[in-house]
């Protein structure tokens, strides 16, 4: 095989090889966050009919990336927050399956997701205060799973 062959077969593979790891235009991360956002609905009590029925869907939902917040800059109740009075840093879509990723510096940051009422949803709060806190490493990814369940009962 002449050289120009091989280098086309191999300029092809790695074109294929882009696009098979980018799934849905998600990015490949290298520091930063990734994860599932999956939406919960309805009475989630599993039974031997539906054992599975606590695992929610994956979703679509735009996800808002602050510097740590705690319960001091935001306002409404949670787990939905009319207002984040902090430093947004950025922005992700999570695919139609929930999932997402982004890089990021190394920092903590609360992620909220937004949600079609208006309001920003976050349920998840750790001993100091912070809300849905990450916290992003040097060269590592961090990895979270939101589950909107505002509408679930258990």
């Amino acid at each position: 095989m002449t050289s120009v062959k091989k280098l086309t077969i191999l300029f092809f593979v790695m074109i294929l090889t882009s696009c098979i790891s980018q799934k849905d235009g998600l990015q490949n991360v290298n520091q930063g966050i990734k994860g599932t956002v999956k939406w919960l609905e309805g009475n989630m009590m599993p039974s031997p009919e539906e054992p599975n029925l606590a695992k929610g869907r994956g979703v679509e939902r735009q996800l808002f990336i602050y510097e740590a917040v705690n319960f001091n800059k935001v306002e409404g109740q949670a787990p939905l927050f009319k207002k984040i009075n902090a430093t947004l840093v950025k922005k992700v879509k999570s695919n139609t399956e929930g999932i997402f990723a982004c890089e990021l510096p190394e920092g903590t940051y609360s992620v909220f997701t937004s949600e079609p009422d208006g309001l920003f949803f976050a349920n998840s709060f750790d001993g100091n205060g912070l809300i849905n806190a990450v916290k992003v490493e040097r060269n590592k990814v961090s990895v979270m799973s939101i589950e909107v369940n505002y509408k679930a009962a258990y």
